[in-house]
């Protein structure tokens, strides 16, 4: 792995992890939405969901919308959905995506409702997820979910451009547990291709070429694994449990592999086993642009 110099500081909320709440609010406007308008709205977004101590926030912006705003590097796209023998990625794509997480609920909400306050009375639709952070970072599934994550350093380094930005995926995803459970541990764990207790993955000899991390691994010409960064953040309710799965990169390109290999679409026709108990119900590629690009569009915090 190599790594290189980011120029630009990234939104820190990014990287800070186990955090106990998270509140995930996506808002899309219309067509022609004034951009202006975008701006004043998500600067006093910004500013009135700014408290002391507050939880950590991240701001995204749909690629199309940001060409508006700022610079954005060429190879990020607005989310066009994979569809392959397996199922359908579908393609949701929002305007807006903020992030707040943290320990204190109280502090979580109220920044999201600040910043909904403001960005609502432009968006045409709104979805929102609250989410948590899951003991022993296991998913409602019952594994533990970012087992192939790297350290910091390489996470930094395969997620940012070198101004600091990131190109972020964001899927809501909707587990069938009763599907799911009903399948003895052994099942299970061939789904995922690891145990279920500690999370050791098989042998390649004996993981499927169907399960979850064998096809989620992609490489290079020479044979080297390409790596992204997962933040994901589990829900669960009474009615319905799942995964807001929230890839980080540097190259959009590597994620669409990943996607083509779970359903269906890469050359070789398999698919991904734990697609037949968890389904994609929303897509959207943001830009997560760094903080010197954040207050060039929308101004100082304090201005």
């Amino acid at each position: 792995m190599r790594y290189y110099f980011i120029m630009g500081i990234p939104q820190p909320g990014l990287f800070i992890e186990e955090t106990e709440h998270h509140l995930h609010v996506e808002w899309t406007f219309a067509d022609d939405v004034v951009v202006s308008d975008v701006v004043n709205a998500v600067a006093a977004a910004r500013r009135d969901s700014q408290t002391l101590r507050g939880p950590d926030q991240v701001w995204g912006f749909a690629p199309s919308l940001w060409k508006s705003l700022g610079d954005l590097p060429t190879d990020i796209l607005d989310f066009q959905g994979v569809s392959g023998s397996g199922g359908t990625a579908p393609a949701t794509q929002a305007s807006v995506w903020f992030w707040a997480a943290g320990n204190v609920w109280e502090k979580v909400w109220a920044a999201c409702a600040a910043a909904d306050a403001q960005l609502s009375q432009l968006a045409v639709n709104r979805r929102w997820l609250h989410c948590y952070t899951g003991v022993d970072n296991r998913d409602p599934i019952g594994f533990i979910d970012g087992s192939e994550n790297p350290e910091l350093d390489e996470a930094l380094s395969v997620s940012l451009y070198p101004d600091g930005g990131s190109a972020v995926l964001v899927q809501k995803w909707v587990h069938d547990l009763a599907a799911f459970n009903a399948l003895p541990l052994s099942a299970q764990e061939a789904v995922f291709g690891r145990t279920k207790a500690d999370s050791i993955e098989f042998a390649d000899d004996v993981k499927p070429p169907t399960s979850h991390s064998s096809r989620n691994v992609i490489t290079d010409e020479n044979g080297e694994e390409l790596h992204i960064f997962r933040r994901n953040t589990p829900y669960a309710n009474m009615d319905e449990a799942g995964t807001l799965f929230i890839g980080c990169t540097r190259q959009p390109e590597r994620i669409e592999r990943m996607l083509a290999r779970m359903f269906g679409a890469s050359p070789d026709g398999l698919t991904d086993a734990l697609t037949q108990y968890s389904r994609a119900v929303t897509g959207s590629w943001y830009w997560v642009p760094p903080v010197e690009a954040l207050t060039g569009a929308f101004g100082a915090l304090d201005a």
